[in-house]
């Protein structure tokens, strides 16, 4: 694949950067909230630290990839 993207690549690439990202921070905060609800019902020992840790990476790692998705579609360097 030559590099840099045309235009219009770099469009389609944002936007399914976009949707991915979209889609995992909602199924993220999802997790996070039927973590909290099993925390305030069943109290600290019915979740462990590596579920709250994969969750917290999972969730940033989807809001990255909003920034990431955002700045290919508008066309601005991806690479910092």
């Amino acid at each position: 694949m030559p590099w840099p993207l045309s235009p219009p690549t770099r469009r389609l690439v944002g936007l399914l950067f976009l949707l991915s990202g979209t889609l995992l921070v909602i199924g993220e905060a999802l997790r996070m909230y039927v973590l909290y609800t099993l925390y305030s019902t069943q109290g600290p020992e019915s979740i462990t630290s590596v579920q709250l840790i994969i969750n917290l990476t999972l969730l940033v790692l989807g809001l990255l990839m909003l920034r990431y998705g955002w700045r290919e579609r508008r066309g601005n360097d991806t690479v910092d």
